[in-house]
């Protein structure tokens, strides 16, 4: 048992890349992890991560959540991705969600992740699922 009565194993854990550091490499981690300094190379199996207004980062990201008030220079693929009022992405973000916030900059393209599917219910009550793409056609040809 920890000092709260959770164990240190349970806990979150958030790594930290100060502001005068500069750092190379692949970063593979289930935590957290926030550039205030340099970084470059791959992130892999991040809960959260954090370029702050001093953080810089150069190579792909991978993660659950990104969030963006610096500079990145790649590729992201997430869940969710915020591009804060002083953040810039520049690159390719595939995620759910994008949020850009005014004066924030997405400098390159998005993707949806995992095009959802729809369901259409036919005139006689049977129902069967088509990606988004095989729905336009059937709606371009009714």
């Amino acid at each position: 048992m920890g000092l709260f009565g959770k164990s240190a194993a349970s806990m979150p854990s958030m790594s930290l890349v100060a502001k005068q550091c500069r750092v190379f490499g692949e970063f593979d981690l289930d935590g957290d992890i926030q550039f205030d300094g340099q970084g470059e190379g791959t992130i892999i199996r991040a809960r959260n991560v954090v370029i702050s207004s001093t953080g810089h980062f150069k190579g792909d990201i991978y993660a659950e959540h990104v969030t963006i008030n610096g500079f990145v220079e790649g590729s992201c693929v997430a869940r969710e991705v915020n591009i804060l009022g002083n953040g810039k992405m520049k690159g390719q973000i595939e995620s759910e969600q994008l949020t850009i916030e005014k004066g924030g900059c997405l400098m390159g393209e998005n993707k949806l992740k995992d095009e959802p599917s729809l369901t259409v219910v036919n005139e006689d009550n049977t129902t069967k699922s088509k990606s988004s793409s095989e729905s336009k056609k059937t709606q371009a040809s009714a």
